[in-house]
């Protein structure tokens, strides 16, 4: 909504709800599952996300059999869980949420071995979620993400890879922990603002916002960057990277 309808001044960088939604659903689909639960926060982001993918599921011709929620200060997700796990037919979940919400939602899945496909949503596409769910729980979880999180993988003739492989290394020089998405969200939007003013030649606020709304092509951690007036995000959903945690760790879904 930030970007949708376009605001004259106003400019995104991360990815949408709707596009995490499409994204997953199309390995969904993919993958054969026709019929799914979801537990969504209730929070701003869970709230937000649920919304678009109750848009856009019909599209993909997915079900969702079970649409559970919880609180951000809960602690345990296990009736909401359990509700999913019971419901015939489901044959995937998904859990748009943010926070530490998810991380406790992953281990509580485990714990009742539901053993369904669990996806997660690009709100939790950092290391610190794997820490937090745990290596062993959150095997085998997907969500889209960002190519910032799999730089060592990504193909050489990649246009993202040279900004992703400066940008990992200066930041884990500097703080010495890898980056997360968000503040590769920070470096793109700084990106895309020194390269408008160079091509402006100019710091007036009007010739910043066209020079922005012509950038082509500029390649950034989260994706690779064409503006125009109708669109202030300037991504497709190639821009996502369907992800896969194994040995606690990202790997790429192909």
């Amino acid at each position: 909504e930030i970007i949708d309808p376009v605001r004259p001044y106003t400019f995104k960088t991360p990815h949408t709800d709707r596009m995490a939604c499409e994204k997953i659903f199309e390995d969904m689909k993919k993958r054969g599952f026709a019929k799914i639960g979801m537990i969504s926060g209730t929070d701003g982001f869970g709230a937000s996300m649920r919304k678009q993918c109750l848009e856009v599921v019909g599209d993909y011709g997915i079900e969702i059999l079970a649409d559970e929620s919880y609180g951000p200060t809960d602690a345990d997700m296990t009736p909401q869980l359990t509700n999913i796990k019971n419901t015939a037919g489901v044959e995937a979940v998904l859990n748009p949420g943010f926070g530490q919400g998810p991380s406790i939602v992953t281990r509580n899945y485990q714990q009742l071995a539901v053993g369904l496909p669990l996806y997660q949503s690009h709100g939790v596409a950092s290391k610190g979620f794997i820490d937090l769910a745990g290596p062993e729980a959150a095997e085998g979880v997907r969500l889209p993400g960002t190519a910032l999180l799999i730089g060592s993988l990504l193909a050489a003739d990649d246009a993202q890879k040279p900004v992703v492989d400066a940008y990992v290394t200066e930041y884990t020089a500097a703080y010495g922990e890898a980056p997360s998405t968000f503040g590769g969200y920070a470096h793109d939007a700084f990106a895309i603002l020194v390269d408008a003013i160079a091509r402006a030649g100019s710091t007036e606020p009007s010739d910043i916002r066209n020079a922005i709304e012509a950038t082509s092509g500029l390649a950034g951690t989260t994706g690779v960057v064409t503006m125009t007036p109708e669109d202030h995000l300037g991504f497709d959903l190639s821009a996502f990277r369907m992800l896969e945690i194994k040995n606690g760790d990202w790997t790429l879904v192909q």
